[in-house]
């Protein structure tokens, strides 16, 4: 049913847990069967289509619309059939022409638009169809990025790595390494710079290239690019602060997925946690739920706190950039000053943490490794505390943080969260996806239901036009990279049309070919010269070789094998008894009867 929900005054947004059956039913503990879980879910950029995925081993498409009361509701369109186990995390490319799903197998799969006339498993008609399968983590994939122009992607697994691998290929290019448990989260930076990977270790590795530069778009440069992608930072923990930032392997939620902001301003991290120092109160007590903001490029302090009511398990922002309310809008929540005073209390950055950075090289396996992360100092290392960071952008960014039982939506030009829901849901909220407009926001659950918020722009406020958009991070939006993925589509498409009218066009001119001219060999019979084999001399001892000849009026010499005599057949004596008749040879071969002698005893 629906849940309860808090806002801001102005807020009417619509929620509603949308009652189907999302994915088929599975086999529970207590015997009666029950809606599996559905685990990840995704909007395609360029149709806005919802895709989900789920322990049903299934992918599913659905149209996200509004019933007769204008409340959120669903329409089943198709569904996808390759997975033999559980769908973990499905992601459409940047541009939205491949989708990708990755599950308990350690498989990937990705998916291009399928011909008309394609069908599933099932036998029902599909639009998709499988085009290439990723094989190279030895465990479960939980979670996957796509680079910012689709060329790549990069996956995280139960096997304590992620990998990075090239589209066009299907082929990994490099292992990254430095994980000492499940890598539950992964993230691409949009301007390419930067991957980011959370685990089950209670630390986040910032993977980049020395020189930093960004990911290329052409597939042939990709495998130079990635052998200089090493680890640069781990995120772990915070100056004077005893504690780790992330909570360890026993977060109720499987899922750690932290993102980037849509301009790439910054990282946000889930499953935080924060402790008071000189708290006198016993460990558990005193730790509070958040998640981390990271300027970009200053991972060495968090530069934001968002408290939460539960552990954080996923993070997604709003494709779209929002104009902000003023001249003099209030800056993104809550920093930290100079002199360690907090400028709000709902959102409070925190101290700085030591700084780890490390480069190292690949190794050179079969899948390239990075050789690992940095060592973790020593307790009394040096510290590098940088000024207190500031996001004034001159756009909003609305983002939302799910933790296991709650969604909280905040803008960065407002000091409070903009919407706060709780109560959707009788298990873990698994993941999230903002819909291309930036006005529908759809969260799934492990209890196998998708819930959807549905917000108007006098809540979040008027997006931003294309046009209105600064020039130096247009291009990273997905307006833009949907845009052109459809270039290259056409590009493509005209290029194979190109090439078949070539090759229509050769086989014409081969048929349209003459005949070769005739010769005076085959003037006076007006048929082509015949040539047939003739007998070859060969020295005495070696066997005779038919050689081709010329037919004439007579027909062609025929070579007639010579006979062999056949060898004397020699028929074995066999060992007889006494008594027995024994064949006998005769002069010319053949056997004869002989009837034995017959010896009668000599009297004594």
């Amino acid at each position: 049913g629906d849940g309860g929900w808090w806002s801001a005054p102005v807020t009417t947004m619509k929620v509603k847990t949308i009652q189907v059956l999302w994915h088929a039913k599975v086999e529970s503990t207590a015997g009666a069967p029950k809606p599996a879980p559905v685990l990840s879910v995704d909007f395609d950029p360029a149709t806005g289509r919802l895709v989900t995925g789920g322990a049903d081993k299934e992918v599913k498409l659905w149209s996200l619309k509004e019933d007769a009361d204008g409340n959120p509701d669903v329409e089943h369109l198709e569904t996808l059939t390759a997975h033999t186990k559980a769908v973990n995390v499905v992601r459409f490319s940047p541009g939205g022409d491949i989708l990708a799903s990755g599950g308990d197998t350690g498989e990937v799969l990705l998916w291009r638009r399928a011909p008309e006339g394609t069908k599933n498993l099932h036998g029902d008609p599909t639009t998709w169809k499988t085009a290439n399968t990723l094989r190279g983590h030895s465990d479960d994939v939980q979670d996957l990025a796509w680079a910012p122009g689709g060329a790549a992607l990069v996956t995280g697994s139960v096997d304590n790595s992620s990998i990075v691998w090239s589209e066009a290929t299907a082929r990994g290019l490099i292992r990254l390494e430095g994980h000492e448990h499940y890598v539950q989260g992964v993230a691409w930076d949009p301007q390419g710079e930067y991957v980011a990977s959370a685990s089950g270790d209670r630390k986040v590795n910032v993977y980049a290239t020395t020189p930093r530069s960004r990911v290329p778009v052409e597939p042939a440069h990709l495998g130079g690019w990635c052998k200089k992608l090493v680890c640069q930072k781990e995120v772990r923990r915070a100056v004077d602060v005893k504690g780790l930032l992330f909570h360890d392997d026993t977060l109720e939620s499987f899922f750690r997925r932290l993102a980037w902001s849509p301009c790439g301003s910054f990282l946000a991290i889930p499953a935080g946690l924060h402790r008071e120092e000189g708290d006198a109160r016993p460990a558990p007590s005193r730790e509070e739920h958040a998640v981390y903001l990271y300027q970009r490029g200053r991972f060495a302090r968090p530069a934001i706190r968002l408290p939460c009511v539960a552990p954080a398990a996923c993070v997604r922002f709003s494709p779209r950039l929002y104009r902000r309310t003023g001249v003099e809008a209030p800056r993104t929540p809550a920093l930290e000053t100079a002199a360690g005073g907090v400028r709000h209390d709902k959102t409070t950055a925190a101290r700085a943490e030591p700084a780890v950075d490390a480069a190292q090289q690949p190794d050179g396996e079969a899948i390239p490794g990075d050789g690992g992360a940095a060592p973790e100092p020593a307790a009394d290392a040096a510290v590098t505390v940088e000024p207190a960071p500031d996001f004034d952008l001159p756009y909003r960014v609305v983002f939302a943080v799910c933790t296991t039982d709650t969604v909280a939506v905040y803008d960065t030009g407002a000091d409070a969260p903009v919407a706060f829901v709780s109560g959707l849901h009788y298990a873990t909220i698994t993941d999230a996806a903002w819909s291309p407009c930036g006005l529908k926001l759809v969260v799934s659950s492990s209890d196998g239901y998708c819930s959807a918020l549905t917000f108007t722009e006098a809540e979040l406020g008027r997006a931003l036009a294309p046009e209105e958009v600064p020039e130096h991070i247009a291009h990273v939006l997905p307006e833009r990279r949907v845009k052109s993925a459809e270039e290259r589509a056409r590009r493509a498409a005209e290029a194979a049309k190109a090439a078949a009218e070539r090759s229509a066009a050769a086989q014409a001119a081969r048929v349209a070919q003459p005949a070769p001219a005739r010769t005076e060999a085959t003037a006076a019979t007006g048929e082509p010269k015949r040539i047939a084999p003739q007998a070859v001399t060969a020295a005495a001892g070696e066997p005779k070789r038919i050689a081709p000849q010329a037919v004439t009026a007579d027909g062609p010499e025929r070579v007639l094998p010579t006979p062999v005599e056949p060898a004397r057949r020699v028929v074995p004596v066999p060992i007889v008894e006494v008594g027995e008749k024994r064949p006998i040879d005769s002069v010319d071969g053949e056997a004869e009867e002989k009837k034995p002698q017959r010896i009668a005893p000599t009297p004594m």
